[in-house]
């Protein structure tokens, strides 16, 4: 199959998706397909996740026209089209071009349909809907979603295409489960967008409430967030007279990034929405146990004793942090090795582009449903 995906920004800044998209072309192309990666430059592409792989990449200068947009669609036959995002106008044009030019469509909405995201600019959003969106997504083969959740929320807001549920992959050698005898700090990691929607106030706030009973821990804040952000969780964690055990640093990569994962004894994602968290499983994969929030698609932490999904509080997230901070290191040990487990039997990109294939035949040429099709 001939298979383009279009998705507006690959820069490290963006988060899960710039990673996330890259990966599932690599996984598609390896397959023998013939996979077409298409962006708009930016100044921190995540290309290097490409290396290798026989993906071609079609890179936009940012004042790309609408004609050069459409010339490089058609002109290149391809049998479907995935689009990695919702909102953005140069979404709703490539989706235009392909119900004009009868070429079937996936939408992956990356999170924007959850409640807490269509709060955000509500106005602008149920016009949007109202204008395009809705009609987009109405007309589309199916709507990829890579939880059951995001899968419900999206039916909720009665949209006719069915849904697939196909999680995010992640390449788990290039994060390695960390060896046993490892020396770990006592430290708690945040490492994601610095951004109101992950909770990190409540965190913070948690944090007051036991940090005098346990002297001994650290909380690292690693991220980009805007700098107004980022100076008022500054000045709340002067406020609170935490900065000697809070700390917020820029983010890394690489194995600057693989190395704080392997060293801290616990990841902590308190989110207000999460249509997936790639963060989530790499930590995982670098055999760290994780507490997130039961606004992200991660029961499966507490049915498999690798973490804690928990309701969003601060109470909730002090009680946990209690508990986990009460665990031996080598319970805390075990827990992340049946992470690391857990996520190289289920997540790994080569599986998951062997579902999102099989989704696209079905699309294509009929036949029997995949289970995974809601």
């Amino acid at each position: 199959m001939k298979i383009l995906h279009f998705i507006t920004s690959i820069d490290k800044k963006g988060g899960g998706p710039s990673r996330s998209v890259p990966l599932l072309a690599k996984g598609q192309a390896a397959l023998g397909h013939h996979v077409t990666l298409l962006t708009v430059r930016s100044e921190h592409m995540n290309i290097g996740l490409l290396e290798g792989s026989a993906v071609t990449l079609k890179i936009l200068d940012p004042n790309y026209t609408k004609n050069e947009l459409r010339e490089f669609v058609l002109s290149e036959k391809f049998d479907l089209i995935q689009l990695q995002s919702i909102w953005d106008l140069r979404y709703h044009y490539v989706a235009k071009l392909a119900r004009a030019n009868h070429i079937p469509y996936v939408f992956t909405p990356r999170g924007m349909l959850e409640k807490w995201s269509l709060q955000q600019k509500a106005f602008k959003k149920k016009l949007a809907l109202a204008l395009y969106q809705k009609k987009d997504l109405n007309k589309a083969a199916c709507v990829h979603t890579t939880a059951e959740m995001e899968a419900q929320n999206i039916q909720a807001l009665n949209i006719k295409a069915p849904c697939a549920i196909i999680p995010n992959g992640i390449e788990c050698e290039k994060y390695p489960c960390r060896p046993i005898d490892k020396d770990v700090k006592k430290q708690v990691l945040f490492l994601s967008r610095i951004h109101i929607k992950k909770g990190l106030e409540l965190l913070i706030e948690a944090w007051e409430r036991l940090a005098k009973d346990f002297p001994e821990w650290r909380l690292k804040i690693v991220g980009n967030g805007t700098p107004e952000y980022i100076n008022h969780l500054n000045q709340l964690i002067n406020h609170k007279q935490l900065s000697d055990t809070i700390s917020i640093s820029n983010p890394v990569f690489g194995n600057e990034k693989i190395e704080l994962y392997q060293e801290s004894s616990l990841f902590i994602l308190p989110s207000y929405s999460e249509n997936f968290g790639m963060v989530v499983a790499e930590a995982m994969s670098c055999g760290v146990p994780v507490i997130t929030t039961e606004n992200t698609p991660w029961q499966l932490l507490n049915t498999t004793n690798t973490g804690w999904c928990i309701s969003l509080s601060v109470s909730s997230i002090e009680n946990t942090l209690r508990q986990a901070f009460s665990l031996s290191p080598d319970t805390l040990s075990g827990m992340g090795q049946r992470a690391s487990e857990l996520i190289k039997a289920q997540f790994d990109y080569n599986k998951i582009a062997d579902n999102t294939i099989a989704l696209y035949r079905w699309i294509i040429e009929g036949g029997e449903k995949p289970e995974f099709v809601i």
